[in-house]
């Protein structure tokens, strides 16, 4: 099998790879997939609009909305799987077909399913629908790491910092996607079906089963998140060329890499470790009455070496003058990838940092905090912009570059809306969160004027890559 993988050509956007669909190329499948995801998001404005799913840090789950949410996000991982054969040129055409057709299946599966999915047990119809898109899902990173691991093995050439940093944030997504399943089935059919489960939970410390599902649902979410962060940084590095930067630039940029490349795999052991055991890491910096203020060990993994070591190689990149450009004219894009990229990290990791290390006043989702208020929107604000939505545009934006969805006359002013557009929502969310909580108050009204030029963009973008490959 490896020795045919080897014998394979380079991907194309353009060729089927599954012959009997000659009209089903990566190109349009890339399409489909950016406007269900637009489609997706539309409708998600009326579940958390602007922060209903999850309205304060304390708070339980609304299990239909976060179900409803997977059917937009595993479509952003199988879009950003596309995107990794052909960025990483991944050789074997078995690789490729199973990515096509997981990439399918587990859109439309979990999607569908994920609209009526309301509740556990009970939905069940639903239910199985979307556990089957979340089956093609952990199909497409099963088939990519074969794939990866397969070409590391026999191409010489595949012996970059990039491939292997991308094969660590999939082999973490899947281990994400692993605890995600448990978790699932303890919901379903509780912790003694079988009887293995609840004697282990037990033995390692859980008291009850929702301690157990809580932890694997915990770490899962932030597993997950983080990794697909990560493989969509070792993207930009990668389709922005930075193994052709020269001198400081390249030095800078691979040490970026590798900062996400250690933090991935130290986060995945992490995360496992605290799915399946009572572990947990030490809280840093503790200050405050009772210790109330501090950041837990996880946050500094995954924000110091995963996404601070993005933007780190950012900087590399854009030493280089964000490296070699297909196109000029698709700069404002490129500059918009990063541009996202970056208030992701500060929305996640500075602002959260801030809260951290003031959480006698936000109160971790006490509701007689003094900065209760500001905490459940920042509830909102860090999870659906800054761990949701920018990483999603970050991934579209490469699409965008990639298929060359924009052509010269509207790349410049949808790159320019998208950095604006972007930035518009941060600062939004700044004044949101730490000056005026008030729920329709003015970050409120800014942060929508934001979202409206940010999916115009998108839409426009959406609408000449349809019309300029018919």
């Amino acid at each position: 099998m490896a020795s045919k993988m080897v014998q394979s050509s380079a991907p194309s956007e353009d060729v089927a790879e599954i012959k009997a669909l000659p009209w089903l190329t990566s190109r349009r499948l890339i399409l489909f997939v950016i406007g269900w995801l637009v489609l997706f998001a539309i409708g998600s404005v009326f579940l958390s609009n602007p922060f209903q799913s999850e309205p304060s840090a304390s708070a339980d789950p609304n299990y239909a909305h976060v179900m409803y949410m997977h059917g937009l996000l595993i479509g952003m991982v199988g879009l950003m799987s596309l995107l990794t054969c052909q960025v990483l040129s991944i050789r074997s055409q078995h690789t490729r077909l199973w990515v096509v057709a997981g990439v399918l299946v587990a859109t439309i599966f979990s999607a569908v399913g994920g609209i009526w999915d309301r509740s556990i047990p009970g939905s069940e119809v639903p239910m199985w629908t979307q556990i089957i898109g979340f089956f093609a899902l952990d199909e497409i990173l099963i088939a990519q790491l074969v794939g990866m691991i397969n070409q590391w093995r026999e191409l010489p050439e595949s012996h970059s910092l990039s491939f292997l940093a991308s094969g660590l944030a999939v082999f973490s997504m899947f281990c994400a996607a692993l605890m995600g399943h448990l978790a699932g089935w303890i919901m379903e059919f509780g912790w003694k079906v079988p009887a293995v489960i609840a004697s282990y939970a037990q033995a390692v410390g859980f008291g009850a089963q929702d301690d157990f599902t809580g932890a694997l649902v915990g770490s899962h979410s932030h597993d997950m998140a983080v990794g697909a962060m990560a493989l969509a940084i070792v993207l930009i590095a990668q389709q922005f060329r930075y193994a052709s930067l020269s001198g400081a630039a390249r030095r800078v940029a691979q040490a970026g890499l590798w900062m996400v490349a250690v933090g991935t795999a130290v986060m995945t052991v992490m995360y496992v470790a605290m799915g399946i055991t009572t572990w947990g890491p030490p809280t840093l910096f503790v200050s405050g009455p009772q210790g109330a203020n501090g950041i837990a060990g996880d946050d500094v993994v995954t924000g110091v070496l995963v996404m601070f070591g993005g933007v780190v190689t950012i900087i590399g990149l854009a030493m280089g003058r964000l490296g070699p450009v297909l196109e000029p004219f698709l700069r404002p894009v490129r500059i918009a990838t990063v541009w996202t990229w970056v208030l992701s990290f500060i929305t996640i990791v500075v602002a959260g940092f801030a809260i951290e290390m003031n959480e006698a006043y936000f109160g971790a989702g006490d509701p007689q905090a003094a900065g209760a208020a500001k905490d459940a929107v920042f509830t909102w604000f860090h999870q659906d912009i800054g761990l949701f939505l920018f990483p999603t545009l970050v991934v579209v934006l490469l699409a965008m570059e990639r298929l060359h969805l924009v052509n010269r006359s509207t790349a410049t002013w949808i790159g320019w809306a998208m950095v604006a557009g972007t930035t518009v929502v941060f600062l939004a969310g700044l004044i949101w969160v730490f000056m005026n909580p008030a729920l329709y108050g003015p970050g409120y009204i800014v942060a929508t004027v934001g979202l409206v030029a940010v999916g115009a963009a998108l839409l426009a973008a959406l609408w000449n890559g349809v019309f300029s490959h018919a």
